[in-house]
C-alpha cells in the first residue's frame, strides 16, 4: 500500500512538472509566432489584429505557424521569402502554403491550425471536414475551381499552381501533405483517404516543438531531414581519394579532395549551427576564439594558393555523399552531401564563413580566388532505419573527439555530443519545457530574439553539482566536478529516470541564489543569519539537498520548499552541532560552520534531520 502511494504521488509529480512545462512551451511558440508575424508590413493587417481582437489573434498565429515550418525546415529567414508560398484566404482549397524543394524534389502542402491556449494546443484534434476541405488533387492536376464552380484565389492559381507548372521535370517530383496540427482521432490510413491517397506527414503539438521551435531557439535552421548541400568544385577534373572502412559496426566511406574556400565560407555563413550539430563547439563560441585572426591572415595575405598547405582542412559527416563531373560546366564538378555535419575544422569554417558575409555585402569575392581547403567526408553507409541509433551516435562522439584532440576544447564541450548529454536535452525540453545547454552558446538566438530568457536554460555545471546535492554528495556539489567530465563519468551520475528531480533542484538552486542576492532586513546582514544561520553563507548545496528530497512538484513548488526548509535552517544547524559525529568541527565554545559544509559527515545530517514541510 505504500509503495502503490509512492507510485501514485510519483506520477502526480511527474504531470505536474510536465503541465508545466507545456505551459512553458506554448508560451515560447507563442513568442515566437508574434516575433514572425510582427515581421509583417503593417499594410498587411490580417498579421496585426487589434489586441481585443483575440479570434484575429490566433488567426495570425496560425499563419505565423506556416512561416515557422518554412524558417525551420527550409531556412527561410526573410518574411517575404516565406509569405510567397502562402496560399491562406477565401478559396484556397483548403491549402495554407506550399513549397518545392528542388533538391529533393518534394512538393509540401501545408495546413496550418493554432489553438487558444496550450491544453487545446495539445488535445484539440483537427476534424474530418477540415481535412476533406484540402483538394490537394483537384489543385494539383490544375483545376481552377473547386466541385461547386468557385474559383480558387490568385495565391492558388498564380502562387501554387504556376510554380508547378514552371517546374521542367515535374515527374520526378512526388508530394507530400503536411499537416500542423493534432490529428490524434485519426489513423494514418484514414488521414491518407480523407487527403486524395497522398502522403501525410503530421506535426502535433509535441513535434511542433521538437522539430521546430527548438530549431529556431538553437539557430539549426533547415532541420528538414533530406537536407542536401552542395558544393562546387573549381577543378572538375581532381581526383578524390576513396576509401571503405569498417569501425565498430558502422560501414563507413572516407572521401578526401580539395573544395573552393569559397563554398565552405558559404555553408557556414548559411547554415550556422545546423552543420554544427555534433561538433563540440556552437556558432556563437567559435567567434570568440583568438584562432580565427590566424585563419584569416593566411587567406588574405596569401595571393596564391597557400592556404591549402597550411590550414589542416575540414571534416564532414554525411548519411550520402555523392561526386558528380557531369555538370555540363568545363573544368567543374558537384559534390552532394544528405544531412551533412561540420565535425572538426569548426574554426577555419566559421573564418571562412565570416569572410564570405563580408563579400557578400561588397560583391567582391576575389580573396578567394584560386584557394582551396582540404575536405574529408565521412559517410556512414547504412539504411535509414539505423541512422540514428545509439550505436551510430557513439561513434560520431568519437570521431568529434578524436578529431577536435589537436586543439584545445574543454573536456566539458568534448563531452556536449556524448549520448547521456543529448539525452537530457531532449528529456528537458520535450518534458519541462527547460533548455539544457549542452554546448556554451547554442541557444543565443533564441535569448538574443527575446524567445527564451537566461531562467529558461540548464546550465550543465549547476546539473551536475544539483545532481550530487541531490544524492547527498554535498562537500562534492561545492568542489571541482571536472572530474565529471571523464570519459564515462557523466554516464554514471546522470539517471534518466530522475530528470524530474533534477528539473525541481535546478529551479530550486536559482531560488537559492535569489534569496542569497536579496537585500538584508537587518544592515550588514550580508548573509541573513539571523535568519537562515550559515546556511546560505556556507551550506547552499545542504539547503539544496533538503529541498530536492523533501520538496515534490506535486505538492510544493521551489519556491515554497525552501521558505519551509529556511525556516528550520537554524534548528538544524543547532541540532548539528549536538552531534557526536560533528565534535572535530567544534573551536571552544564555537562550532566551525565553514568546514562542516565541506566535509563528510553534512549529507546524513541532512538526510537524518526531520526536516517537515
Amino acid at each position: 500500500m505504500v509503495l502503490g502511494q509512492a507510485a501514485a504521488k510519483a506520477l502526480a509529480a511527474k504531470k505536474a512538472s510536465q503541465k508545466l512545462g507545456q505551459q512553458r512551451l506554448y508560451a515560447t511558440l507563442c513568442k515566437v509566432l508574434d516575433s514572425l508575424r510582427m515581421e509583417a508590413p503593417s499594410s498587411q493587417s490580417i498579421y496585426h489584429p487589434a489586441k481585443s481582437n483575440h479570434d484575429g489573434l490566433i488567426q495570425a498565429r496560425s499563419r505565423a505557424l506556416l512561416h515557422l515550418y518554412l524558417k525551420a525546415r527550409f531556412g527561410l529567414s526573410t518574411f517575404a521569402g516565406r509569405e510567397k508560398f502562402v496560399t491562406d484566404g477565401p478559396w484556397d482549397g483548403g491549402i495554407d502554403a506550399f513549397y518545392i524543394d528542388e533538391k529533393a524534389k518534394r512538393i509540401h502542402i501545408l495546413q496550418s491550425k493554432f489553438r487558444a491556449d496550450a491544453q487545446n494546443f495539445s488535445q484539440t484534434a483537427m476534424t474530418a471536414g477540415e481535412l476533406l476541405k484540402m483538394d490537394v488533387d483537384r489543385i494539383t492536376k490544375g483545376k481552377k475551381e473547386d466541385d461547386l464552380g468557385n474559383k480558387y484565389n490568385d495565391q492558388i492559381i498564380k502562387g501554387l499552381q504556376k510554380a508547378i507548372q514552371g517546374i521542367p521535370d515535374i515527374g520526378r517530383y512526388d508530394y507530400r501533405v503536411v499537416l500542423l496540427g493534432n490529428t490524434k482521432n485519426f489513423s494514418s490510413r484514414d488521414i491518407k483517404k480523407l487527403i486524395d491517397g497522398f502522403e501525410v506527414d503530421q506535426f502535433p503539438h509535441d513535434r511542433i516543438y521538437s522539430d521546430l521551435l527548438f530549431p529556431v531557439v538553437n539557430g539549426t535552421y533547415f532541420s528538414e531531414p533530406d537536407l542536401t548541400i552542395e558544393i562546387n568544385l573549381a577543378n572538375g577534373g581532381q581526383t578524390d581519394l576513396d576509401y571503405d572502412v569498417k569501425a565498430r559496426d558502422q560501414k563507413t566511406n572516407i572521401k578526401l579532395l580539395f573544395v573552393p574556400t569559397r563554398e565552405i565560407g558559404r555553408i557556414m555563413h548559411t547554415y550556422k549551427n545546423s552543420v554544427l550539430k555534433y561538433n563540440p563547439r556552437s556558432f556563437l563560441e567559435l567567434s570568440s576564439n583568438p584562432v580565427n585572426t590566424e585563419i584569416e591572415a593566411s587567406i588574405r595575405s596569401n595571393v596564391n594558393n597557400e592556404f591549402a598547405l597550411f590550414n589542416n582542412g575540414v571534416t564532414i559527416i554525411s548519411d550520402r555523399t555523392e561526386v558528380n563531373s557531369n555538370t555540363a560546366k568545363a573544368d567543374k564538378a558537384q559534390i552532394i552531401l544528405s544531412n551533412p555535419q561540420l565535425v572538426n575544422g569548426g574554426q577555419t569554417a566559421f573564418t571562412l564563413g565570416r569572410i564570405y558575409e563580408e563579400c557578400e555585402a561588397s560583391k567582391d569575392f576575389s580573396v578567394f580566388r584560386g584557394k582551396e581547403v582540404l575536405l574529408r567526408v565521412i559517410t556512414f553507409v547504412a539504411k535509414q532505419t539505423v541512422l540514428n541509433s545509439d550505436s551510430r551516435l557513439k561513434l560520431l562522439g568519437e570521431i568529434s573527439k578524436a578529431s577536435n584532440s589537436q586543439t584545445k576544447v574543454d573536456e566539458s564541450d568534448r563531452r556536449s555530443n556524448d549520448p547521456i548529454q543529448i539525452k537530457l536535452q531532449k528529456h528537458f525540453f520535450d518534458d519541462y519545457g527547460l533548455y539544457y545547454e549542452r554546448k556554451r552558446g547554442e541557444f543565443s538566438d533564441g535569448l538574443r530574439s527575446g524567445y527564451i530568457t537566461l531562467s529558461s536554460l540548464v546550465n550543465r555545471d549547476k546539473l551536475v553539482r544539483v545532481c550530487l546535492a541531490g544524492d547527498y554528495k554535498i562537500s562534492q556539489a561545492r568542489s571541482s566536478i571536472s572530474k565529471f567530465y571523464l570519459p564515462g563519468a557523466l554516464e554514471s551520475l546522470f539517471k534518466v529516470k530522475d530528470i524530474i528531480r533534477y528539473a525541481y533542484g535546478y529551479e530550486a538552486l536559482n531560488e537559492i541564489d535569489s534569496l542569497k542576492s536579496g537585500t538584508p532586513k537587518i544592515a550588514g546582514d550580508r548573509y541573513f543569519t539571523s535568519l537562515y544561520g550559515q546556511g546560505l553563507r556556507y551550506g547552499q548545496y545542504a539547503i539544496l539537498a533538503a529541498c530536492i528530497n523533501y520538496g515534490s512538484p506535486d505538492s510544493k513548488t521551489p519556491k515554497q520548499a525552501l521558505a519551509a526548509l529556511t525556516a528550520q535552517w537554524k534548528s538544524f544547524e543547532d541540532w548539528v552541532v549536538i552531534q557526536p559525529t560533528n565534535s572535530s568541527y567544534k573551536v571552544g565554545n564555537g562550532f566551525d560552520f565553514a568546514n562542516y559544509y565541506k566535509g563528510s559527515t553534512v549529507g546524513n545530517d541532512v538526510k537524518a534531520y526531520p526536516f517537515t514541510i
